[in-house]
């Protein structure tokens, strides 16, 4: 999924937004009476329509274990309505991978490193360590996590 400059703007605001606040329990994305969007950690008024809530949580635990193990870290970098981002998350938490899940929209350092080393910026973007994996393929994936050390079982499906 290509991201747009809108896509960008509209995250980076909600980055802004969200780094106010590390311990925000939740964001909202919702629209005015006024046709007005708006992102925000505290739930709209009641005239508002949300149009999306999403749970904020501190990724500087996920990524932990992985490096008590001696591993390379796991980053997957995520943009909203992804079915294969959310393919791979699911597939790291079933196969027990530390992991940490951060929004692409809003990492610019995580933007530069991959249009550096890919020139295409899609998601899902993932590192292990400081290998780039930009794949469409489950197999991809599981094959880059046993190359690095991780014991991730093959999946029943073509993925």
């Amino acid at each position: 999924m290509k991201l747009t400059r809108k896509h960008l703007l509209a995250a980076a605001l909600v980055f802004a937004i969200a780094s106010t606040n590390a311990n925000a329990g939740k964001l909202y994305k919702w629209v005015d009476k006024n046709g007005v969007v708006s992102y925000q950690d505290q739930p709209p008024p009641k005239n508002a329509k949300i149009l999306s809530e999403k749970t904020v949580k501190s990724g500087s635990d996920s990524g932990a274990s992985a490096q008590a193990t001696g591993l390379p870290k796991v980053r997957i970098y995520t943009v909203e309505d992804c079915a294969t981002c959310e393919h791979f998350v699911t597939m790291m938490r079933k196969a027990n991978v530390p992991h940490i899940e951060l929004p692409l929209e809003s990492d610019r350092d995580a933007q530069r490193k991959i249009l550096a080393k890919t020139d295409s910026l899609s998601a899902p973007a993932i590192f292990i360590g400081d290998e780039i994996i930009q794949t469409n393929s489950g197999a991809t994936l599981r094959k880059a996590l046993t190359t690095a050390g991780y014991k991730v079982e093959e999946e029943d499906d073509a993925s």
